[in-house]
């Protein structure tokens, strides 16, 4: 199959959902993207990414889509377009491996059937070669040394390939780099207090021009998205500075990536991140006042609310069942008045 991996990952899931179907609905579509790329629930450009593997899926021949001039045949209630429905092609990937007799580590391949073969199998002859013998190096340097290309482990991160009983970079013998996180100290007036993470840059920006005068944070530290489950682990030296209580607080969105990003970090750094319970209740007042559109219901590990207060929780879970996500950017300046 000569199609991106994440392509090929998303028809992985969508056969293994429906082995028998020829016709898939566009729920169904979706029911696949959402199990085979949890972490990407809340992107917006979601159905955008969709529609370009249906339209590579579909050059490749392994699947036919609609016509674009039968109107009917597609979703318009959004910006991107999909199709309400693909049919499945009789036609093979070219390409499809005979059997490979995979490593005990693995053998979860052949669940995978074509999908990511090329690089399953450059792992395969780096395991024969090197394997448990290897010293650790950085994610990068270990990713150069088995496919030539520096990034690819990077984009290969959070797919099928790193699901739970899959490939991990114990068995690569690699780790993520912690690098320094950019954080903004408040004026030390001899009171401690907590260090808060923000996922995006606008609100962080927001919560550092508040804090100047609220004083409610020690500092405030930028997460960058994802990034701060690497960067998360540089924040110790800060938590042993004297204006510091020792206590990490996160601010993000109210979607499931957003609650992953803070609860993979904890379980990375060993660091105890905690919500900052305060911020998620103006968030959640602004969602009542602005409700989003409802959408598909999200697909999400149900412990990720545990890390939330209970009585937050159980208001997030119905968020998540009908799809709403709520960005941290509806927390602006003026909404940061009634926490002073």
């Amino acid at each position: 199959m000569n199609g991106s991996a994440d392509a090929q990952i998303f028809w992985q899931v969508l056969l293994e959902r429906h082995p028998r179907r020829r016709r898939f609905t566009l729920p169904e579509i979706l029911d696949a993207f959402r199990q085979g790329f949890p972490h990407r629930q809340g992107d917006t450009d979601m159905r955008a990414v969709l529609a370009r593997w249906l339209d590579e899926l579909g050059r490749m021949g392994v699947i036919r889509l609609p016509s674009k001039a039968n109107r009917r045949a597609y979703d318009h209630s959004e910006r991107t377009t999909l199709p309400r429905h693909v049919i499945r092609s009789d036609a093979q990937p070219p390409d499809t491996p005979s059997t490979i007799i995979w490593r005990p580590e693995l053998a979860f391949a052949a669940d995978l059937g074509g999908a990511l073969q090329k690089e399953l199998q450059a792992i395969q002859q780096w395991l024969k070669h090197e394997g448990g013998i290897a010293a650790p190096v950085a994610l990068r340097e270990r990713s150069v040394e088995i496919f030539g290309d520096e990034k690819r482990l990077d984009s290969l991160l959070g797919t099928q390939l790193f699901a739970s009983g899959r490939l991990t970079l114990e068995l690569l013998r690699c780790y993520v780099p912690s690098v320094p996180i950019y954080v903004v100290f408040d004026a030390s007036d001899g009171v401690r207090r907590p260090i808060l993470a923000v996922e995006n840059h606008t609100t962080f920006d927001t919560l550092c021009r508040w804090n100047e005068k609220a004083h409610r944070y020690a500092a405030v530290a930028y997460g960058a998205g994802a990034a701060f489950i690497a960067t998360c682990a540089s924040l110790r030296l800060h938590l042993t500075r004297s204006e510091c209580s020792g206590q990490v607080l996160y601010f993000g969105d109210l979607d499931p990536k957003g609650l992953w990003i803070p609860t993979r970090a904890a379980q990375d750094s060993g660091i105890d991140v905690r919500p900052e319970e305060h911020l998620y209740m103006l968030l959640l007042e602004k969602g009542r006042n602005h409700l989003p559109p409802a959408k598909e219901p999200f697909s999400y590990e149900p412990l990720l609310l545990h890390w939330l207060p209970e009585s937050l929780g159980k208001a997030v879970e119905l968020h998540f069942s009908k799809g709403r996500r709520l960005a941290q950017e509806w927390v602006s300046l003026p909404d940061l008045l009634v926490l002073h």
